[in-house]
């Protein structure tokens, strides 16, 4: 049997049931990590756990909102029960909603608390239980640090490397804003804060801390929004806002979050990845006159934003 660069770890994938949580869980599954997948769409997690198991892999599944504190000290004792260890957190679990669209003149005060809770304070729970967990799950099976000699002045014993990762979900929406999106534009850029400080605080303990900043994802929700609502012109508007002339899928985050899980990504922490076909390095000006151009030529064009606008997020 082929030796997979995640065998012998385990992981923790929130809002793991679809999109781009779904396509992580079954990218590390598929890498040979054993995975849980936590999710409040009990349906929805236990097929991806299914596809996973029939696949070859090994993934299991909890029920559970994970901004809750008892469910984040209870997916993390799941994890170590059931594998033994606890090496990766992808904190990806996010629920929108029209009652989060808006200003900080419009949004409710239980918004903003429910919005961010989800948003924030659930990834600093899942970090708070996870942590020890990792600390205490030591180095990745078969990571050895090799001869602690040359490129430098060391000396002493090696630091711990290779103890964990957690990779935060934030979005473009994060380091750009978007107009009546309070919450959500908040809570992303938040995220980003707390992934550089939770990258200065587990550093010295072998655990990197990065984030992801997604594009415009197509996730399976999205598809049917897309053909609910939108059309082909409105969805080719998407695409031309990007420089890859292209939307992503869930894969193309997975993929990224698979990178930064990997022996490979040790000296990588505290950044944050957009992932998002180079859409936030444009010149705005230049984009808006290409889009004027398609706007004028497909007036029956027809987007998934145009039913409830405000709502949809990356």
């Amino acid at each position: 049997m082929t030796e997979k660069r995640f065998d012998g770890r385990a992981a923790i994938v929130t809002g793991g049931a679809l999109g781009i949580g779904g396509g992580t869980a079954r990218r590390l599954a598929a890498d040979g990590a054993k995975v849980l997948i936590v999710d409040v769409v009990k349906d929805a997690a236990e097929a991806n756990s299914k596809r996973i198991r029939d696949a070859g892999g090994t993934a299991i599944t909890m029920v559970g909102d994970v901004s809750q504190e008892s469910v984040a000290k209870a997916m993390v004792e799941r994890a170590v029960n059931e594998f033994g260890r606890l090496d990766f957190l992808v904190q990806n679990a996010y629920g929108g909603g029209a009652d989060r669209a808006g200003s900080a003149v419009e949004v409710k005060h239980e918004s903003w608390r429910s919005g961010m809770d989800l948003l924030v304070t659930a990834l600093y729970l899942g970090a708070k239980y996870a942590v020890p967990a990792m600390e205490e799950s030591g180095s990745a099976p078969g990571f050895t640090p090799g001869t602690w000699t040359g490129a430098g002045l060391r000396h002493g014993s090696p630091p711990n490397m290779n103890v964990g990762r957690i990779v935060n979900l934030s979005s473009v929406h994060g380091l750009l804003q978007a107009p009546r999106s309070l919450i959500y534009e908040a809570g992303k850029a938040a995220v980003i804060g707390l992934t550089r400080q939770m990258a200065i605080d587990f550093g010295p303990l072998g655990i990197t801390v990065n984030a992801i900043a997604p594009g415009h994802i197509v996730t399976e929700r999205g598809e049917a929004m897309w053909g609910e609502v939108g059309n082909e012109p409105g969805f080719k508007l998407f695409e031309l806002q990007y420089p890859v002339r292209r939307t992503g899928v869930p894969e193309d985050i997975a993929n990224g979050i698979a990178f930064l899980c990997s022996d490979e990504a040790s000296f990588i922490t505290g950044v944050v990845l957009p992932i998002d076909g180079g859409l936030s390095i444009q010149l705005q000006e230049n984009i808006v006159m290409d889009v004027k151009d398609f706007v004028v030529e497909n007036p029956g064009l027809r987007t998934h934003f145009d039913q409830g606008r405000g709502t949809s997020r990356h």
